[in-house]
C-alpha cells in the first residue's frame, strides 16, 4: 500500500532548530504564549496597558505585545491566562489562547530585508495596518521585534515544517551565493 508520510520531512526539533547563512539566523522561538482577542480590542489594549498594536512590518517591543492580525482582532504575546481568563470579557472583548497552535519563527540579522524581498510581495515602505499577510504562499503573521533586523513570523503548526523547510533551500540560509542559484548547469 502506498505510504504518503515517507514524502514528508520529520518535523524538526524545535527548542534546538536553527539556521544559519551569512546575512541571516532564523530560530524557533518556543514557549510564547499567545491568544487571540476579538471585538473591542482599544479596550483590551488599555486593560493591558499594551498601547497600540502593531501592523505588518512595525515593530514590536519586549516581551509583551500585541499584533493587529484583522479589522476586530489581536494576537496578543506573553499575556498569561492568570491575567485574562479566555471567553467573553464584560469590556467588549473575546479571548482565546492559541499556545502552540502557532510555531514562531525569528529571522535576524543583515539578510532580512532580503527575505521578505523572496518571501512575499508587501512593500516595505508601506506595509499595512494588519500584519497578517501572504508569506512564503501562506498567511503569516509578519513584524519586526525590538529592530528592523529581527523578524517574527507566526505561522499555523501544521504548515511550520513546510515552512522551515522552504527556509532552508534559500540560499541566504543554504550556503549558497546569490550568483549560484542564476547559473545554468549542463
Amino acid at each position: 500500500m502506498l505510504d504518503n508520510s515517507r514524502k514528508w520531512q520529520p518535523e524538526p526539533d524545535w527548542a534546538a532548530a536553527a539556521l544559519k547563512g551569512r546575512t541571516l539566523e532564523v530560530r524557533a522561538v518556543p514557549g510564547l504564549q499567545q491568544r487571540l482577542v476579538s471585538g473591542g480590542i482599544d479596550r483590551f489594549l488599555a486593560r493591558h496597558e499594551l498601547g497600540k498594536d502593531v501592523g505588518a512590518l512595525g515593530i514590536a517591543s519586549g516581551d509583551r505585545y500585541a499584533v493587529r492580525v484583522a479589522r476586530d482582532r489581536l494576537l496578543a504575546v506573553s499575556i498569561p491566562s492568570s491575567e485574562c481568563a479566555d471567553g467573553w470579557h464584560d469590556a467588549g472583548y473575546g479571548v482565546t489562547t492559541v499556545g502552540s497552535g502557532l510555531r514562531v519563527f525569528e529571522a535576524r540579522g543583515e539578510g532580512v530585508p532580503d527575505l521578505l524581498a523572496r518571501a512575499t510581495t508587501i512593500d516595505p515602505g508601506n506595509p499595512g495596518p494588519c500584519a497578517a499577510l501572504q508569506f512564503c504562499g501562506l498567511t503569516c503573521t509578519v513584524y519586526f521585534h525590538e529592530d528592523t533586523h529581527t523578524l517574527r513570523v507566526h505561522v499555523d503548526r501544521g504548515l511550520a515544517a513546510y515552512l522551515w523547510e522552504w527556509l532552508a533551500c534559500q540560499p541566504l540560509l543554504s550556503g549558497e551565493s546569490p550568483a549560484a542559484e542564476n547559473e545554468i548547469s549542463h
